[in-house]
């Protein structure tokens, strides 16, 4: 009875701090999704859908150049802090360790971002794109290790402090883009917001933890060093073709198409991303929680939050999609007339309708990279983008932008397929079922 008892009050404090962490991830994504609303309404409002093409293009280069400027360190320090969460010297071990070689690779992507604007120019066919991206380099200087410093804060389940510092770097990059488009300065200048914010975003971040007692054990280990490369490199590919996915179909656009049929497109799936980051900060609450679950053998607690995710992510999802879809049509028609971007109406629909049908294991998509199998987890991640790229050459010549909806909502149907394969052969959990291996 006093088992039971003490079994009940835990799982329900464990449920009540769930819920406070999602409660506050959302609160920063509904700032992410302002943000990015109000970002494309004043570019496409004030500039043009070329413009918006044009600063969709640059930040999706930055996006993935961060991925390799980071090196899967912060997955690293993710998972390795949630294993330590009882031991502040090894935390504080693996935590100055990977800020130190973050800062490092930082540096360097950088440097080569911002020399390397005249390639991405011919690449996309277009100087603006190219010097936009050129100017977006100086915030990978910082964004390697805010990533890292974040992903403590994951490990360690702090997560009202995480979404604090991700909410104001979001409003920052709003305020600086939304203050390049409305000037008479060249929309190209927009992309230094990513560097402003990631400056403001570190300051507040090395307060926070220097006050908690964080920062105290000042130790560059390398057998930590040794660790979080092992680790990270095999993660690496995986975060890349993760957020390479993400982006794969506006750079692909922007390789067929002009920079008015990328910002249409983008504009549209500006509401798809929205709607995956809802998902997105649920698993982000799920990561550190699969780490101790799987390492302490708790397949109730495990099973609980596949089932909690199967009961409301879907309906969730699918009155989420209409909305937008709703949004979309208002924001065309009265918001921003006469700029083309009813005509992403079809990729909107397309996009939801495949990110409705797996949205339920959404939240568990980085299951095999927390459960200590980063190259399964790449596996995984090749398999989603390889069916995008594909289908994305395939489809835009003849049908336009539709064609790499439909690429992206097959690569969500393939990435998820490939999850419910492995995980029950890797993790020994049957998703599709919800039951462990006896």
């Amino acid at each position: 009875m006093g088992l039971g008892w003490t079994l009940s009050l835990r799982e329900r404090w464990h449920s009540q701090k769930l819920t406070r962490d999602i409660a506050y991830t959302l609160g920063s994504f509904v700032v992410l999704a302002i943000s990015g609303m109000v970002i494309n309404l004043v570019i496409a409002s004030s500039r043009d859908a070329a413009a918006l093409g044009v600063f969709n293009q640059a930040y999706a280069v930055y996006i993935i150049a961060s991925q390799l400027a980071t090196l899967g360190l912060h997955y690293s320090v993710l998972r390795y802090t949630a294993l330590h969460d009882a031991d502040p010297v090894q935390r504080g071990r693996l935590l100055w360790t990977a800020a130190l070689s973050a800062l490092c690779l930082g540096a360097v992507a950088a440097v080569v971002v911002g020399s390397s604007g005249f390639l991405f120019a011919r690449v996309f066919d277009s100087e603006l794109t190219g010097r936009a991206i050129a100017m977006a380099g100086p915030g990978l200087l910082l964004f390697s290790l805010n990533k890292v410093l974040l992903a403590y804060l994951n490990g360690l389940r702090l997560m009202k402090s995480f979404a604090l510092l991700q909410a104001g770097r979001y409003l920052l990059v709003m305020a600086g883009v939304a203050g390049v488009a409305v000037s008479s300065l060249p929309i190209e200048w927009a992309t230094l917001a990513f560097f402003i914010a990631e400056a403001c975003t570190l300051a507040g971040a090395l307060v926070y933890l220097s006050r908690g007692g964080h920062l105290r054990e000042r130790c560059f280990d390398r057998g930590w060093l040794r660790t979080h490369l092992r680790f990270g490199s095999k993660g690496l590919a995986a975060g890349m073709f993760a957020e390479f996915n993400s982006r794969i179909d506006v750079l692909l656009i922007g390789v067929f198409l002009p920079d008015r049929e990328v910002g249409i497109y983008s504009f549209a799936a500006m509401m798809v991303d929205g709607l995956y980051h809802v998902l997105a900060m649920v698993r982000l609450n799920f990561n550190p929680l699969l780490v101790t679950v799987l390492r302490d053998k708790d397949e109730h607690q495990a099973r609980g939050l596949l089932a909690r995710s199967l009961r409301l992510a879907v309906p969730a999802t699918f009155g989420l999609g209409l909305l937008a879809l709703a949004a979309l049509w208002v924001l065309a028609v009265f918001v921003a007339p006469h700029k083309g971007l009813l005509e992403g109406l079809p990729s909107l629909l397309i996009l939801l309708t495949g990110l409705v049908l797996v949205s339920a294991f959404v939240p568990f998509d980085n299951l095999l990279l927390v459960s200590g199998h980063p190259g399964y987890q790449t596996l995984q991640q090749l398999i989603t983008v390889g069916a995008n790229t594909a289908l994305a050459v395939l489809l835009l010549p003849p049908l336009g932008i539709a064609g790499a909806a439909l690429g992206t909502a097959a690569s969500y149907l393939a990435g998820i397929a490939a999850l419910l394969w492995f995980s029950p052969r890797v993790v020994g959990w049957n998703l599709l079922t919800n039951r462990f291996k006896t």
